[in-house]
């Protein structure tokens, strides 16, 4: 999950010292452009980019058409219309592409019979014994259970981890076998 954002985050990480080396001031000079909810981030061309939808740490989330980019605050600067940053918006939509397809081989790659998957927890959950569409089957100490896809990603280290605790996934299996 860290590993998705962090992959994404890195689509502006690098592009604080290209804008100031645009508007002639020494790197160090740069001061990173505050943004809230809402903000209307431009790129190197003027244009609009997208409208910031949040932030997490150092990682501001902006809605850019149907796609929600991590851009490195850092990589945020005044500009003339407002915050920018030293990339055109078709630039961001096809390296945030590329990054996620990128991710999504690799997260494909990983969902095969016999990868462990952990909990968000980092706990062990299990094994997977199927994937099928959209559904995972796991067997683990607790039984078998199947998962959606969507409910899984990679860790940091490349592991397929359920984006749930442990507690809260027995919590879940027990709801589910009790009558009705």
């Amino acid at each position: 999950m860290k590993k998705l954002l962090a992959a994404t985050a890195a689509v502006t990480i690098a592009v604080a010292a290209p804008v100031a080396a645009q508007q002639g001031m020494a790197p160090d000079a740069t001061q990173a452009a505050t943004v809230q909810p809402g903000t209307v981030i431009y790129g190197s061309d003027g244009s609009e980019i997208g409208t910031v939808a949040g932030q997490e740490g150092e990682v501001v989330l902006v809605k850019v058409g149907e796609r929600m980019v991590p851009i490195a605050s850092a990589a945020i600067n005044p500009g003339a219309s407002g915050p920018m940053i030293a990339l055109t918006r078709a630039e961001v939509v096809a390296r945030f592409d590329q990054q996620m397809a990128a991710y999504q081989a690799e997260f494909d790659a990983a969902l095969k019979k016999g990868a462990e998957v952990q909990t968000a927890d980092n706990r062990q959950l299990g094994m997977i014994q199927s994937v099928s569409g959209n559904t995972v089957a796991v067997q683990g100490a607790d039984g078998s259970m199947t998962l959606p896809k969507a409910s899984l990603a990679l860790n940091n280290q490349g592991k397929v981890t359920v984006r749930a605790t442990m507690a809260q996934i027995r919590e879940a299996m027990g709801a589910a076998s009790q009558p009705r």
